[in-house]
């Protein structure tokens, strides 16, 4: 069967909205600026440096261990697009961005992202600036949202979270002992949550955890000279 998909093109302000559908399972059907051939783990859309400015939207993401990737960019916007049934040895994140800044990521829906390991929504690492707002997170095995090294400035907002998280809805984990730096300035507010994905009540927020997996170190929190995740209240329990 002939997979028949748009792409549109749209001038707002100086963003170039690119959108379109793509199969389930399939990379995504519109080339984007800094689009690349994606690395090792498995990725369906890989971008990396390039002007940014653009929006990914419309677009369905299922069927291998990861989805997006961007790395080394600013001011990207992700909406309204579905991550559903993600799962692999080398399972990541639905959307994992690496030395970024400025990414919106808005109104999509996750659900059933799973692995052996550590399988998040959405996973920032050396990322600053960025928004997650009116997402909807369900049956995520690990917290749906994690930072790393450094991130900071970055608010997670208006998102609702059901049966997702290991730890917390909102956790941040690295390598300290290998040099890896906390964050700071990052924020947790306004969410509505449930249960974590192994059926019991975890944390809003965890910051400066180190150790566990393959570390050979105890899994501990907290180990950042200041908070580097501030929950601002206003969440509220579903």
């Amino acid at each position: 069967m002939r997979l028949r998909h748009t792409v549109v093109t749209a001038a707002a302000g100086s963003a170039l909205v690119l959108g379109g559908l793509a199969a389930p399972g399939s990379a995504a059907a519109s080339t984007y600026p800094g689009q690349v051939k994606c690395p090792k783990g498995d990725y369906q859309l890989c971008i990396d440096g390039g002007p940014g400015g653009f929006t990914i939207s419309g677009r369905e993401f299922s069927g291998h261990a990861n989805a997006i990737r961007l790395k080394n960019v600013s001011n990207i916007t992700i909406t309204g697009n579905k991550f559903t049934s993600l799962s692999g040895p080398t399972g990541y994140g639905a959307i994992h961005v690496q030395n970024s800044s400025g990414i919106v990521i808005r109104k999509n829906t996750f659900s059933r992202l799973s692995n052996g390991a550590n399988m998040h929504g959405v996973y920032l690492v050396k990322t600053s600036g960025s928004v997650i707002t009116g997402n909807k997170f369900s049956s995520i095995s690990d917290d749906p949202v994690r930072i790393r090294d450094g991130s900071r400035n970055n608010t997670v907002i208006g998102n609702t979270f059901t049966k997702s998280g290991k730890y917390a809805m909102f956790s941040e984990w690295g390598r300290l002992e290998k040099g890896e730096t906390c964050g700071r300035g990052n924020v947790f507010k306004s969410n509505k949550y449930g249960i974590g994905y192994y059926g019991k009540g975890i944390s809003l927020i965890k910051w400066g955890g180190r150790g566990g997996g393959k570390t050979g170190l105890r899994l501990t929190w907290g180990n950042c000279k200041k908070a580097s995740i501030v929950n601002k209240g206003g969440n509220s329990r579903l």
